[in-house]
């Protein structure tokens, strides 16, 4: 095989297999272990195939470049599906001084399906309202759009979740 091709093939192997190695981690962590195992079969047949081709001619660098760059560019393709399939729910946090929009904001996240639970708390300059919103990961930037119309000049964090089930019921 011309060293080129070769080069091309490892490099698109580790591309899909490192993708595959990016999901896995994300599913199992998501709590689908049977979509991690099933990708992890694929991916480690993958890399099978590709780190064999590399042995075969160990001496020849392109090969380790092309296997390397192939794990680079997998780490890339798989960070970036991840964004985009968007796995999980997300905690939004919304920090307003006390009364300013808060009844409002509340109003316009339920009115657009999104749960929200308003909590009143004492900040360094006084009164403040937290409203926190538990939300599927496709749907925060609606959510962020909805508190920059009614309260741009509210704080807001997210961070995952990570769901506890309480009655040991599986889903």
């Amino acid at each position: 095989m011309n060293v080129f091709l070769a080069v091309a093939y490892i490099f698109v192997l580790r591309l899909i297999d490192q993708t595959l190695g990016t999901l896995r981690a994300l599913y199992v962590n998501k709590g689908r272990p049977g979509i991690g195992a099933m990708l992890g079969f694929i991916e480690s047949a993958i890399w099978v195939i590709a780190i064999s081709q590399v042995i075969k001619d160990l001496s020849d660098p392109l090969l380790i470049i092309g296997y390397a760059l192939g794990f680079a560019a997998g780490t890339i393709s798989g960070s970036y599906i991840e964004s985009t399939i968007a796995i999980g729910d997300v905690v939004v946090r919304i920090f307003l001084q006390k009364n300013e929009n808060t009844e409002k904001l509340a109003n316009k996240l339920r009115e657009n399906s999104f749960g929200v639970t308003i909590i009143n708390g004492q900040g360094r300059d006084g009164e403040v309202s937290i409203a926190w919103c538990v939300t599927p990961r496709k749907k925060v930037k609606r959510v962020l759009n909805i508190v920059s119309e009614i309260s741009p000049e509210a704080y807001v964090t997210t961070e995952a979740t990570s769901p506890t089930n309480l009655t040991g019921n599986t889903k």
